[in-house]
């Protein structure tokens, strides 16, 4: 069996991310007051436009491309949580991991998290031009394991998981309380609340 994870929301709370991303705004311009307005923001509105609205805001004199790079691009100060931790150091079996979003900031979280002790195979479907939304990156999985059982666990209902259960793989929800998609209603095989209960599905 190969178990494949999706990373945000899923293996760490992306609001971690978030917030991390505008703290090094933040430091870039100077001021606290910058994180306080973003984080009330994203709070009450949502992330759409946030730069855009700091911008006009402050009246600050910088292109929004300089702050969208900062975030996407920044070390980002993110931890995997304690069940993730606990289950990927508990699965003996194969395990693999699939996540859209640019490369280069997944990447970046990846190896912040500190996964590559645990897969050694995983896919940023931005390198290859795909998404969660195609069948490539998990007939990638496919024939990189040759496996006849695999499962993926994720967190979004919205577009997780159609493309594995047509190619007949088990699927997980694993329903963050922090996250965006707490409140969407399941689609997957199995919904969890805490990823060591995949010990007893598996």
């Amino acid at each position: 069996m190969v178990v494949v994870f999706d990373l945000d929301d899923t293996l760490y709370d992306e609001v971690d991310f978030v917030k991390s991303g505008f703290s090094e705004v933040s430091r870039y311009l100077g001021s606290n007051d910058y994180f306080d307005f973003m984080w009330r923001e994203f709070l009450e509105n949502g992330s759409g436009k946030i730069f855009d609205k700091l911008i006009e805001k402050f009246d600050l004199n910088i292109d929004v491309k300089k702050l969208i790079e900062i975030y996407r691009f920044h070390n980002p100060d993110i931890s995997l949580r304690e069940d993730s931790k606990d289950i990927l150091k508990t699965l003996k079996k194969k395990l693999s991991l699939i996540t859209d979003g640019h490369y280069i900031t997944q990447q970046n979280k990846f190896r912040t998290l500190g996964l590559g002790e645990y897969i050694n195979y995983p896919i940023f479907t931005d390198f290859y031009h795909t998404s969660k939304l195609d069948e490539k990156p998990f007939l990638m999985i496919m024939n990189k394991f040759k496996d006849d059982e695999f499962v993926y666990v994720a967190d979004n209902p919205k577009k997780d998981f159609f493309v594995p259960k047509r190619l007949g793989w088990k699927s997980v929800r694993f329903k963050n309380k922090r996250g965006i998609y707490k409140d969407y209603p399941n689609n997957a095989d199995f919904e969890i609340y805490d990823l060591r209960e995949l010990k007893e599905i598996l």
